[in-house]
């Protein structure tokens, strides 16, 4: 046989930790709800940063290819000027040829005793 005393007091308990925990559960979710928000703008940083990496390592990319077409051409450089030596050498080795000196040169000049007409014809 409970008092009405009693039965209200333990009503008004029992509203007062209905209402504590409806609190409790109030603030865990705006917990969450907020590390929830941090957590989608913390996937937008990094989204944002990869796109920004994968900008840059293209743009590298492209450098480096410019680079190593570059280097091609200088090593294709490089091998026509040392292959000018060897040319010279195996000229004069091989088939007799040399650099003409004074003696072995001649001017080679219309001669005076030549005619208008002549100089026509040829």
């Amino acid at each position: 046989m409970s008092s009405p005393k009693l039965s209200n007091f333990i009503n008004e308990n029992t509203q007062a930790i209905r209402t504590n925990f409806t609190t409790v559960l109030r603030v865990i979710l705006a917990i969450l709800v907020l590390l929830i928000f941090w957590t989608a703008l913390s996937i937008v940083e990094q989204t944002n940063e990869r796109h920004q990496v994968h900008i840059q390592i293209r743009k590298l990319d492209l450098e480096l290819s410019d680079l190593r077409t570059e280097e091609q051409r200088l090593m294709i450089e490089q091998q026509t000027f040392s292959a000018t030596p060897q040319v010279a050498s195996r000229a004069v080795s091989e088939l007799g040829m040399f650099f003409p000196t004074g003696e072995n040169r001649r001017v080679i000049a219309p001669s005076a005793g030549q005619t208008q007409s002549e100089k026509q014809g040829k």
